[in-house]
């Protein structure tokens, strides 16, 4: 019997894994954090139906904290198995979990320290650094395309997902006894196709059963030319209003793909250079792992080098310090913080000193979870919470369409076309339940296949 149980990602964009049992082993795919919502943090805490001591292996799909997040918890009780994923992706992965587990750290001083005033019980950090360093003694590189076994009776292969730098999509063989093995597809989450920097997603050659993401099931993007325009036009008023620009960016893909946009239009003329920040030493960081992958860029990107995707006027802002002092400037700039979806990191100062403001502008370039502040702002709201203070919101927020990292509707059934012919059972997670909905009519539209749409705390039995 071979079984798949979710904890998390069902219904919702965040909290990605998939706990896998066959008769001879036990194994992930992803295990990722909530990010969202008032009991985000709460079920953070809650690893089952994970039993860390029984997991013989884990592949992670990519780096992004929603898949790999709550790594280091399992570390922390117990777990031993290996994680497979890409060299880009565990380099990665390296940069944000220990970032995620330092901000865990010094948040939990800082509360610890109200609780002491208030004579009442401490708490203690999701996890530690010591916690991800034990993660991470045991990464196990895997290149693209080579099959490994990381469990008795069951061996991956990754195919390159086009999301992020290294992200795969996980091709698992499932020996199983008296019958075919069982090829099992979970897709991660997919890019889009001729999108900056990387290369196009590839699909696994066939399938039994495919896990598909959802996240814009329910969406068409616009042309990339159209949306480079439409940047372009967002870019050239901005210059000509003087107005600061905001932007809030995922560390690792996001900033890459913009930085990369604006070197272009600054080097093409569409607009006279203007100062660019880069308020995330996070980000930094990751743009030098992008630097050294070269070999997985698309062939533009590539002719380019890492200098020539880079805006001429770029500064990388390391200390706290120099972060402050950028909203003690009224200096015209663009400054991208990190994280994404407003839910922590440098940015939350920028929106706090930045939002009353109706010469500012605020550009959220991508999805934006239920319950972040970030999903507040795309929603209109006029008034947002941020460190504890009310801040009304006077500048001009836009919603930047088509620098999403992933996919729409189009990109995933184009990506699925090939496995249809093996008539493979599938399964939609990885997004709200309106895009899931979505996906699942487009799919039967154009497949005559019928997708999944399983409930959180589901148990699928895969014959």
């Amino acid at each position: 019997m071979v079984s798949v149980r979710f904890c998390g990602a069902v219904g919702e964009v965040t909290g990605s894994g998939y706990w896998i049992e066959t008769d001879q082993a036990r194994v992930l795919v992803d295990f990722g954090m909530f990010q969202g919502g008032r009991d985000s943090e709460g079920r953070n805490r809650v690893i089952e139906p994970v039993e860390p001591r029984r997991l013989a292996a884990c592949a992670l799909t990519h780096a992004h904290i929603d898949h790999s997040g709550r790594l280091p918890l399992l570390a922390a009780h117990g777990a031993k198995g290996a994680v497979y994923g890409t060299p880009a992706t565990l380099e990665l992965a390296e940069v944000l979990l220990l970032d995620s587990a330092k901000i865990a750290e010094e948040d939990t001083a800082r509360a610890n320290r109200r609780l002491r005033r208030a004579a009442r019980r401490e708490q203690s950090p999701l996890y530690t650094v010591d916690d991800v360093e034990a993660l991470m003694r045991r990464f196990v590189p895997l290149p693209y395309g080579e099959q490994r076994e990381i469990a008795p009776g069951i061996a991956i292969r990754l195919f390159d997902a086009g999301h992020i730098l290294g992200s795969s999509s996980v091709e698992m063989c499932i020996e199983r006894t008296g019958a075919q093995a069982l090829t099992v597809v979970f897709s991660g989450d997919l890019g889009a196709h001729d999108a900056p920097i990387l290369r196009d997603p590839e699909t696994p050659p066939k399938a039994d059963v495919v896990f598909l993401e959802s996240t814009y099931g329910d969406r068409s993007r616009p042309a990339r030319a159209d949306v480079v325009a439409g940047f372009h036009a967002l870019l050239r008023r901005a210059v000509s209003e003087r107005r600061r620009m905001i932007v809030p960016a995922f560390a690792v893909g996001r900033t890459q793909v913009l930085l990369y946009e604006l070197a272009h239009a600054f080097r093409e003329g569409v607009v006279p250079s203007f100062p660019v920040f880069l308020d995330s030493p996070m980000a930094a960081r990751a743009g030098a792992i992008y630097a050294r992958h070269g070999e997985l860029h698309e062939q533009d990107a590539r002719r380019l080098g890492r200098r020539g995707q880079l805006p001429d006027t770029l500064r990388v802002v390391e200390s706290a310090a120099e972060s402050k002092l950028l909203n003690a400037s009224n200096e015209f700039c663009m400054i991208l913080s990190a994280a994404g979806m407003c839910e922590g990191g440098r940015v939350l100062h920028h929106l706090r000193h930045n939002l009353w403001r109706e010469d500012v502008m605020v550009i959220l370039p991508g999805y934006m979870a239920p319950g972040t502040v970030g999903r507040a702002l795309a929603e209109g709201a006029r008034e947002v919470e941020i460190l504890g203070e009310t801040i009304a919101v006077r500048a001009e927020v836009i919603q930047l369409e088509g620098f999403s990292a992933h996919a729409d509707r189009e990109g995933l059934l184009d990506w699925l076309a090939p496995l249809v012919p093996g008539s493979p059972r599938v399964v939609l997670t990885h997004g709200e339940d309106a895009a899931r909905s979505a996906l699942a009519a487009a799919i039967q539209h154009r497949f005559a296949l019928a997708a999944e749409t399983p409930v959180a705390g589901a148990v699928l039995t895969l014959a």
